[in-house]
């Protein structure tokens, strides 16, 4: 490379432009003329039945997503401990809000003020 040039000049190729949608040609795979359960080389065609994720799968998947719904509510729990603990004491109502990351504490003898 002599100069700046030769990055953009007139040897490298252009590219076209336009309005046009490239057409792309896919190389046929023979799987739509292959019968179905046989197995043909290269056809991607199988004896095994196909299932969404085995049983294993599934279930750890669920393990894992249950215990993730759970993390706010287990983390609001340790957070406010000694606040819910003290409130408890004092008699108080605890309420979760917004999925265990926020409470709301409640003096019962309110209740009896109002009324």
């Amino acid at each position: 490379m002599v100069n700046g040039t030769d990055m953009l000049g007139r040897d490298n190729p252009r590219w076209p432009t336009g309005n046009a949608t490239e057409q792309i040609k896919v190389p046929d795979s023979g799987s739509s003329q292959a019968p179905r359960g046989s197995t043909v080389p290269g056809a991607g065609v199988s004896d095994l039945p196909v299932t969404a994720a085995p049983d294993g799968l599934r279930a750890a998947t669920a393990a894992v997503v249950t215990w993730l719904i759970g993390l706010p509510r287990r983390a609001g729990q340790r957070l406010f401990a000694m606040n819910d603990a003290e409130a408890r004491w004092r008699g108080w109502q605890v309420i979760e809000l917004t999925g265990g990351l926020a409470r709301q504490y409640r003096d019962a003898r309110f209740h009896t003020m109002r009324t």
